[in-house]
């Protein structure tokens, strides 16, 4: 049935409506209502996947452009040449998609625009940006060095030069392209965060730090607390606000134990909704995120390091900083195999997991490390992804449950994940996977970290080379 003119209307009103009174999940259905009706529309698409975005819906956004992108790519594939307007519009398909997470979609969306307008320089720093974003930082290079050779001195190109040096390992190269792009644009936000990514990617430091700051802070709590930046704290109460990935919490909240040595009467750490009764059970004054109390002060929890001024200082003495509460086990007989647990693959939800995941394909090969029995604790796997000799406990989305599952094992094996952050923080040995570029709290090059001392780094020799991490792996198992 054909929709009228007049019902894509009356949808457009209804969800730009919706999306002025803030009703974001009631925008996103009236606009796929449009998408539906005029599936090539790509405009439709982006309206759709805004909605989700503000909706906090990150799995949705993609699901709406990468619908649009197979429209797109049906429609301008064939011999017809590609409109002007056709361009424009596949472009920012392709840059919604880059900033969705789908890097591959984009890369050949830009591909096509580049193709169009062969001297464009966004054209071709977007093209390289997404050929990076897609793991090819060697193929990026050269593309990004064509775009700045017809504009030298746009921000946005030399920012995109810094971050492929990134990812090739080449940071004193991409310390020169930041300090390029600052002269060029002086405090561009985006250039410090990736100054400070280039820094951290070093080693912790004071410097790195103050440049995380620029990393986008969550919104305050509404409860009229102030921003704490290393105010003196006696006799007063202070809220660590969650953010980002879970991971990234059971990582930084080793810091929050410093807020009471400063003095402070009270520390409530807020945290999301599965973590709560590990925190609690940790010993951690916890509430689920959105049910903050009325306190003195406020900090982000990722901001702990910078305005606690610790520096290089990774507080890692006080490993285990995250327990079940639980009294140990007894220990297994010493003749039994090892029991290992594994995670291959992060959260969709994150957008930048695609790079970190591990090939499903090569967990058999797992299986030819003697002695070992293998543990799946990865949370949505699909029906014959994990091999069938693998144990498959009932897992929860409880990670104090994750936690006494951990307990039980002799070490756990995953990519970079939240798993992977609660077993170092549990002082549980860990075997992390890492992509070629890792991201900044694993720098380069060595196999330990000062975040984890019962941690080992297993990394890609080149990219996406993960056959080359399940040799090493192997070794270290057998060692």
């Amino acid at each position: 049935m054909t929709s009228r003119p007049s019902d894509i209307e009356a949808w457009l009103v209804a969800g730009q409506t919706a999306l002025d009174a803030g009703h974001h999940t009631d925008a996103a259905a009236a606009f796929a209502r449009v998408q539906h009706a005029l599936p090539g529309e790509i405009t439709a698409a982006l309206l759709v996947a805004n909605a989700w975005r503000l909706a906090g819906n990150t799995v949705a956004v993609r699901d709406a452009l990468l619908s649009a992108f197979r429209h797109a790519t049906d429609a301008t594939s064939g011999p017809a040449p590609i409109e002007s307007a056709e361009v424009t519009a596949i472009y920012e398909l392709g840059a919604a998609l880059l900033d969705a997470g789908a890097p591959t979609e984009a890369r050949r969306l830009f591909e096509r625009v580049v193709r169009k307008r062969p001297k464009d320089p966004a054209a071709l720093g977007a093209l390289a940006g997404a050929t990076r974003a897609e793991g090819d930082p060697q193929r990026a290079w050269p593309i990004v060095q064509r775009a700045m050779a017809i504009a030298p001195k746009q921000p946005a190109l030399l920012l995109t030069a810094a971050q492929i040096r990134h990812a090739l390992g080449d940071l004193t190269r991409a310390r020169y392209w930041l300090d390029r792009a600052e002269t060029v644009r002086p405090a561009h936000v985006p250039t410090r965060l990736q100054r400070a990514l280039t820094s951290l990617l070093e080693g912790p430091s004071a410097e790195g730090w103050a440049d995380f700051e620029h990393r986008g802070l969550p919104t305050p709590p509404d409860t009229g607390a102030a921003a704490w930046h290393g105010e003196p704290l006696d006799a007063q109460s202070i809220l660590v606000t969650a953010e980002q990935g879970q991971g990234d919490n059971f990582q930084f909240v080793r810091y929050v134990a410093a807020l009471s040595q400063r003095g402070a009467s009270r520390v409530v750490v807020e945290c999301h909704p599965g973590a709560l009764s590990l925190f609690i059970a940790s010993g951690f004054d916890a509430v689920a995120k959105g049910e903050a109390p009325v306190t003195d002060w406020y900090v982000p929890m990722l901001s702990l390091p910078h305005r606690l001024g610790a520096g290089a200082d990774v507080a890692s003495a006080g490993i285990p900083y995250l327990r079940t509460g639980v009294a140990a086990r007894p220990s297994a007989a010493p003749s039994r195999r090892r029991r290992v647990g594994v995670v291959w693959r992060g959260n969709p939800a994150f957008l930048s997991t695609t790079l970190r995941d591990f090939d499903p394909a090569l967990l058999p090969r797992l299986l030819d490390i003697p002695d070992v029995e293998w543990v799946s604790l990865q949370v949505g796997a699909t029906i014959g992804e994990t091999p069938s000799t693998f144990l498959k406990p009932q897992l929860s989305l409880n990670w104090l449950d994750t936690a006494l599952l951990l307990e039980q094992y002799d070490a756990l094996v995953s990519v970079d994940t939240g798993t992977a952050h609660l077993a170092g923080a549990m002082g549980i040995p860990t075997y992390i996977l890492l992509p070629f570029t890792p991201d900044w709290r694993w720098g380069l090059a060595t196999d330990a970290t000062p975040w984890y001392p019962a941690a080992r780094l297993i990394r890609q020799r080149a990219p996406r080379d993960w056959a080359s991490v399940v040799e090493a792996l192997a070794r270290a198992l057998g060692s």
